[in-house]
């Protein structure tokens, strides 16, 4: 629930529902045709001329987790997932629908059906078939699967979702499979990682030579971002104002904000009672990112859309196990440290909660069991199937209450002369073929 917010929302929809009767069958999603790849430069990043490049030397200010492959947890992640997987189809940052894995598709009544390219391989070599896609949704949705049928190695069918074809471009559909023996899953994208050396660089290898640049891929610390620039990185993604005011000063680096991809909240269970008012926007400087007050889309904020997912009611534990009163964030991330910190000092939650940092390993236990006041964590702005997006939350989230606090973006600092990068749906820069 979002606090406030919800129960007009409740109160209007079954205002309208008395007055106009049983409501009417929803129209079924339509499925845009294939399109080629744009012509236009709507959805690209190309300071200057593109020079030829053999590697890319990137630097990305948050740590990567193969474990999380392919649903990225944060903009590290997602820059480098894009390269290594690919789903059936994209979207870019125009809404534009473009082949993935499938290169064609239609649809008939209450079938769509799409055709997987014929060059689509594994990085080992093997072919992408219809079980291997269903293989891999299974692991991420097994209701979603039950739409699915398969026709050939080549070809699949499944019945059309209630919601737009675009959940179809989620990361986590993206195909892979299991790597005996190793920590990457393996994919179908562009690149693979060939290898992680000794100072942590990731090196991200073209599976056909000649066609893409590889990718050397450095995880600094917050703070050591800003000496990127100065070792001479050709592509740098981060949200410190203080890191992209010193590339503003470095000749040859344009600096291109991204978009609004992440909503920092604070998560509450149950329904919250003498919650303050949140001031947001005096919130704006207790965080290191480019950021601002929350604005939600049509008025409300996803997480208010989980009426039609069917979610169980989760008991609110209050009643029998008194809850600590700590406002809990994760300590790896100091704008969550610094975000937790004033809403105590402005006595959102009262004037006993305290603000309290755990380990990552730590905090994701203490996420999952709710028994703390409230948590501060950064969720995805922008979801295309918020059923799916919910699962990523403890099943207590879809009953509590949540108050979007800031919107915050990363920006891609790019040398002049880089290989173009075009922007998808979700903000995510990846690097185009030459």
């Amino acid at each position: 629930m979002i606090s406030s917010h919800r129960n007009a929302l409740l109160v209007a929809l079954l205002a309208t529902a008395c007055r106009a009767g049983p409501p009417a069958p929803a129209p079924a999603p339509t499925l845009p045709a294939p399109g080629a790849a744009p012509s236009d430069t709507a959805c690209r990043i190309a300071p200057g001329p593109a020079s030829k490049r053999d590697t890319v030397e990137v630097a990305l200010a948050e740590p990567i987790d193969p474990a999380h492959a392919p649903m990225a947890r944060n903009d590290a992640e997602r820059f480098v997932f894009a390269e290594l997987y690919e789903t059936l189809i994209r979207v870019d940052c125009a809404g534009r629908v473009l082949p993935g894995l499938a290169q064609s598709w239609e649809g008939s009544g209450d079938r769509w059906t799409f055709t997987l390219r014929d060059d689509a391989r594994f990085w080992d070599g093997a072919p992408v078939t219809a079980r291997d896609v269903v293989a891999a949704w299974r692991a991420h949705d097994s209701a979603f699967v039950q739409t699915v049928t398969i026709l050939s190695d080549k070809l699949l069918a499944l019945r059309p979702p209630t919601a737009p074809f675009q959940p179809l471009a989620d990361p986590a559909l993206a195909v892979t499979k299991r790597a005996p023996g190793g920590d990457w899953p393996i994919g179908t994208g562009g690149h693979w990682v060939s290898e992680t050396d000794a100072a942590g660089v990731l090196s991200a290898v073209p599976v056909r030579r000649g066609t893409l640049p590889v990718l050397r891929v450095t995880s600094l610390p917050a703070g050591r971002t800003r000496d990127a620039l100065d070792q001479g990185s050709d592509l740098v993604i981060t949200g410190d104002p203080t890191v992209l005011e010193y590339a503003a000063t470095r000749p040859g680096y344009f600096d291109i904000p991204l978009d609004w991809n992440r909503t920092y909240v604070l998560l509450v269970p149950g329904h919250a009672e003498g919650l303050a008012d949140i001031k947001r926007e005096s919130l704006r400087d207790a965080v290191h990112l480019d950021a601002r007050p929350a604005e939600w889309a049509g008025g409300r904020f996803w997480l208010a859309d989980l009426a039609a997912c069917g979610f169980p009611m989760i008991r609110d534990t209050a009643v029998s196990a008194p809850r600590r009163q700590r406002v809990v964030y994760d300590q790896a991330d100091r704008n969550a440290a610094d975000l937790a910190a004033r809403l105590v000092g402005l006595g959102v939650l009262g004037n006993r909660a305290a603000a309290t940092g755990l380990a990552p390993a730590a905090f994701a236990v203490a996420l999952r069991a709710g028994g703390d006041a409230a948590y501060v964590l950064p969720i995805r702005r922008r979801v295309f199937d918020v059923c799916r997006a919910a699962l990523e939350l403890p099943p207590w989230s879809w009953n509590g209450t949540v108050e979007p606090l800031l919107d915050v973006r990363p920006h891609a600092v790019v040398r002049r002369g880089l290989p173009p990068l075009q922007v998808d749906w979700d903000g995510t820069p990846h690097v185009l073929p030459r």
